[in-house]
């Protein structure tokens, strides 16, 4: 009888075991992957690093929005909150849950994606019917939405550029952003790191705001080397940190009296 019952508990905790397993796999990195951060968390660091300006940046980035997480961790801003979508790729909400949990916005999911599809959505198929656009989802919550084109892996058009510049400009002093894009680095770190050059620049030298920003939790921004299997190639590196250095020297010279458009002074420059 004692053999009888060590073999059943063997095999119920063995159960549980596979199944806590599996369960773990399916969905902690949508829970424990949000690389959320605000201008206003400790920076970890021995290194002399200057914050001047950083702390009064009314800003915040993460991995796709959860909205409920989001009001949570944002409950003690006053203001209003605007999400700023960097997202290009198809996404949306399916019953609250970002799309890109479901990998909505690739064309290969992995096995993990399209088991998630199913136990949420009976298929494994894309059910774009079934998603609701972003805007309306904020909407639902009391926040502000704005969708920006911002390139991580490419240099996106002077226009766009341009309409990033003027969105920063004309925002309201009490107004706090949240940046977001599918995994909370790339275009988010672009778009932090050109918030934090429009306003402190060129107090603020430029190694120093990229340098923050990373202890906060973005890429580095002046780095060109290339990961083994990364997505980025040495050439996009060089690509994206000659823009980082350029917008730099814009807004510095924007705020001496020059061009107030990235692309009349792009036009000049060349």
């Amino acid at each position: 009888m004692k053999r009888f019952f060590t073999k059943k508990i063997i095999l119920v905790g063995g159960g549980l075991g596979v199944l806590i397993t599996l369960t773990l796999c399916l969905f902690l990195d949508a829970y424990y992957e949000s690389n959320f951060r605000t201008m206003q968390d400790t920076l970890w660091t021995t290194r002399a690093v200057n914050v001047t300006g950083l702390r009064e940046l009314r800003a915040s980035g993460s991995t796709s929005v959860r909205f409920p997480d989001l009001m949570r961790r944002l409950r003690h801003i006053t203001g209003s909150k605007i999400v700023v979508d960097g997202m290009a790729e198809f996404h949306g909400y399916i019953k609250g849950i970002p799309s890109t949990f479901f990998a909505y916005q690739r064309e290969a999911p992995s096995m993990k994606h399209l088991i998630r599809r199913f136990i949420y959505t009976g298929t494994t198929d894309m059910r774009s019917d079934l998603v609701t656009p972003e805007d309306q989802e904020a909407l639902k919550y009391g926040l502000g939405y704005k969708r920006v084109n911002i390139g991580s892996s490419f240099i996106e058009t002077d226009e766009n550029i341009d309409q990033i510049i003027d969105f920063y400009d004309t925002l309201p002093p009490e107004a706090w952003l949240h940046f977001h894009c599918a995994h909370g680095k790339g275009r988010t770190s672009i778009l932090l790191v050109m918030l934090d050059i429009m306003k402190n620049a060129p107090v603020v030298s430029l190694q120093d705001i990229v340098e923050r920003q990373i202890l906060l939790g973005s890429e580095n921004l002046l780095n060109t080397e290339a990961w083994k299997n990364g997505t980025y190639n040495e050439q996009k590196l060089k690509a994206r940190k000659k823009f980082v250095e350029n917008f730099y020297a814009f807004v510095c010279q924007r705020k001496a009296g020059g061009p107030h458009h990235w692309s009349a002074w792009r036009r000049q420059q060349k």
